[in-house]
């Protein structure tokens, strides 16, 4: 599923039937600062941050609020019920359209 989208903003104007509570949740966390973002805590219990990077992106458990935890709690239940490898690959080119 590799985009060929360049720019994150476009690749999130982008139809998304395979994760949409993932993007939901990346969505809420761009009103987040890096310390407290559930989308880097999603990262790093898909494994996600482990495979990419060597290492989780949160040093501490972050303190979230209920609205960061619900965003959170669907995203992982979409990720543990639809299908985790094209959950995961969404994220692959959603990380590779950030740059990272």
């Amino acid at each position: 599923m590799k985009s060929k989208i360049k720019d994150v903003w476009e690749f999130l104007e982008q139809p998304n039937e395979v994760a949409p509570e993932a993007q939901a949740l990346y969505s809420w966390g761009l009103n987040c600062d890096r310390a407290a973002n559930p989308w880097m805590l999603y990262l790093d219990l898909i494994g996600w941050s482990d495979d990419n990077y060597g290492e989780k992106t949160s040093q501490a458990l972050p303190s979230l609020g209920y609205v960061e935890l619900c965003y959170l709690a669907d995203a992982l239940n979409e990720y543990a019920t639809v299908r985790p490898d094209d959950v995961r690959a969404w994220v692959d080119d959603l990380m590779q359209c950030e740059g990272l």
